[in-house]
């Protein structure tokens, strides 16, 4: 397993009261999953609203970073120890 970063921005850091956290994990849906497990029920609604479903699906709008890459271009989205996750929200207006 490989110890990480997870980021959160904007209006998850505020609904969270965490702009960080560390966790392990193999890949970028157990890292999801340990998310859920460690913020409950809220985060998982949160995040299924901004288009990141827990069983890995990620819709159009939901914007998850893997080192700074989205990981819909990556083609693998397996951890290694130093990584960093980071969550956005939907950017929304024009």
């Amino acid at each position: 397993m490989a110890l990480i970063k997870v980021r959160f921005y904007s209006l998850f850091s505020r609904g969270l009261g965490a702009d960080t956290i560390t966790l392990q994990a193999d890949d970028v849906h157990e890292a999801l999953l340990q998310i859920a497990k460690a913020f409950g029920s809220r985060i998982r609604r949160e995040l299924e609203s901004e288009g990141i479903s827990l069983d890995g699906e990620i819709r159009d709008y939901g914007l998850i970073l893997l080192n700074g890459t989205n990981i819909r271009n990556l083609k693998s989205t397996d951890l290694r120890d130093g990584d960093t996750l980071q969550v956005f929200p939907r950017a929304i207006g024009g």
